[in-house]
């Protein structure tokens, strides 16, 4: 009969991670592999391994690839909206429609391989769009009517705060993609000094009217 191991000598038993902490492991390889090789390019079998957990444990915290991807992507530019409304909360709306300016652009520039990849992701194919689509634009939306709420408080009316934050963000998505396609400082800088010259502006105009 074999002599029992004494408790000194037992090999501690590592204690399993925590549900939220896998999916967490997950989240960061696949953000980490679908950044550098595309949706297309990425394997189940790749996250699993960067991650260190088994292939069914990917399939059973996020049910699918396209599932993962979508909570990736979500992920990925979460940085790029929550930091706005974090730190402009308080501030009055004559200063915070140009605050958003800023932090915008710094989390943009902070960010510029993410959103190469997102762009990638969308060019890639259209069931990639589709599946991108809701989450960007819902992020999207968010940023209009922060927008929206600020020239409200500097007494516009609905319809005008409408169509001046679908202007001014239209113009950041310009400047955003222009700035991807021809990186010089000096255009961009005249594409950001003409931005917040329109917006002056038009709030100048209606103020003055």
């Amino acid at each position: 009969m074999p002599k029992p191991v004494p408790a000194a000598k037992r090999t501690p038993t590592r204690p399993r991670p925590r549900k939220g902490e896998t999916q967490e492991r997950i989240l960061r390889a696949s953000i980490e592999l679908f950044a550098t090789h595309g949706y297309e390019r990425t394997s189940i079998s790749a996250i699993a391994s960067r991650a260190e957990v088994s292939r069914p444990a990917v399939f059973w915290h996020f049910g699918d690839k396209e599932s993962l991807f979508r909570e990736a992507f979500r992920r990925m530019l979460l940085p790029l909206f929550g930091e706005i409304q974090r730190k402009l909360a308080h501030i009055e709306p004559s200063k915070r429609v140009f605050e958003i300016f800023d932090v915008y652009e710094r989390v943009v520039h902070e960010n510029r391989e993410t959103i190469i990849s997102i762009v990638r992701w969308f060019l890639e194919s259209e069931p990639l769009r589709t599946s991108l689509r809701e989450t960007l634009f819902g992020l999207h939306d968010e940023l209009m009517r922060d927008f929206r709420t600020a020239f409200e408080e500097m007494s516009l009316g609905a319809q005008e705060a409408d169509a001046l934050s679908a202007a001014v963000v239209s113009m950041l998505d310009g400047n955003l993609l222009l700035s991807l396609l021809d990186p010089d400082p000096q255009k961009h800088e005249r594409r950001r000094a003409g931005l917040r010259r329109f917006t002056e502006r038009a709030l100048r105009a209606r103020h003055d009217g």
